[in-house]
């Protein structure tokens, strides 16, 4: 017989603080990682739920969580992590835990940003709607290297970028800071020049975001063990919240993220007449870092870098973004990369 558990706040701080889990509650169900994140969160409560386990026979079969936001006045909930294993599909198991989570938090407040398309369907079924915003990737050729055409194809890729002359840094006229979190100057600018975003996050959340991370890095990731579907160990893991200057003014302000070789701009707030130069010092990094991916959701930053010639692919794809069907959206509309769970 199936056995499905909530776990609360207050379940998961005595988990991870007093070596005390609720039954059924392990890394299996949730990373400590994510768990000691979302308990951190500035919007939560003891008594919130935000993990869901189904059990059948005493086996975990499918877990979900999600943690609170901010939406104007309004606490809403992101989804996050929904997975069921392959032999307890068809079950409706993942649709179980999904909705019994939601409807910890009424329905009306549950969104999902970036899911499966299993998850989307689940949450079709939860009466959401959902709509599809890009998202851009430049990287190297991913190539088979299991194969002989591979393995030469690998070989030629890595001869030609051995060879490839990196240019140095631009002459743009700007300075930089860097800083570990959003101040009150950078938040300032960003509350000025959100444009058509459908919201900013808070101040602490963004801080929430920078200070507790959901995934880690660590020296040796091949000795961990990986139970989980959604691990929270990673090679290399890490924050940068950038700000640009022009003439002792601040232009323009973007969080990076360097996740194992790949450079994301997770959040980037810029002033139009300052464009070229918040640009440049994106690339700038790049030339530094050298990164084997460079993600955004910033169409003219996509092609600003595509035209520099680093990257031989460019890559579209279009990322969810499941809501209540009672929202109405704005027929223009932006999301940043690192809304809803994808900063991590």
């Amino acid at each position: 017989m199936p056995d499905l558990k909530l776990y609360t706040v207050a379940d998961l701080r005595e988990w991870l603080e007093n070596n005390r889990p609720a039954e059924g509650l392990s890394e299996r169900v949730i990373a400590p990682t994510r768990a000691w994140s979302i308990i951190h969160n500035p919007y939560v409560k003891d008594e919130d739920a935000i993990v869901a386990a189904i059990f059948e026979d005493g086996e975990l079969a499918a877990y979900t969580a999600s943690f609170p936001d901010m939406l104007e006045s309004k606490r809403v909930w992101w989804a996050s992590t929904l997975y069921c294993y392959p032999k307890f599909t068809g079950k409706g198991y993942g649709l179980i835990v999904a909705g019994s989570l939601a409807e910890a938090h009424e329905p009306d407040l549950t969104y999902d940003r970036w899911g499966a398309q299993e998850t989307v369907e689940i949450f079709h079924h939860l009466g959401h709607q959902t709509v599809y915003t890009s998202r851009y990737h430049l990287s190297d050729k991913k190539i088979d290297s299991n194969t002989l055409r591979g393995k030469l194809a690998a070989c030629v890729q890595s001869f030609r970028k051995a060879l490839h002359t990196w240019p140095k840094p631009s002459k743009a006229n700007y300075s930089l800071r860097y800083a570990l979190f959003i101040d009150g100057e950078a938040y300032a600018f960003m509350q000025a020049h959100k444009g058509i975003d459908l919201w900013l996050r808070k101040q602490d959340m963004l801080n929430w975001i920078l200070r507790y991370p959901l995934r880690q890095g660590c020296t040796l990731p091949d000795r961990v063990e990986k139970d989980l579907h959604f691990t929270s160990y990673t090679q290399s893991y890490a924050y940068q919240v950038v700000k640009v200057y022009v003439d002792q003014q601040l232009q323009g302000v973007y969080v990076l993220r360097m996740h194992d070789g790949a450079l994301s701009v997770v959040y980037l707030y810029y002033a139009k007449e300052y464009r070229d130069e918040v640009f440049a010092s994106i690339v700038d990094h790049i030339i530094a870092i050298r990164p084997k991916e460079v993600i955004t959701d910033d169409n003219e930053l996509w092609m600003y870098v595509r035209s520099k010639g680093f990257f031989a692919k460019s890559q579209e794809e279009k990322a969810s973004f499941s809501i209540p069907a009672s929202v109405q959206l704005d027929t223009n509309f932006n999301l940043q990369l690192g809304d809803g769970d994808s900063f991590a």
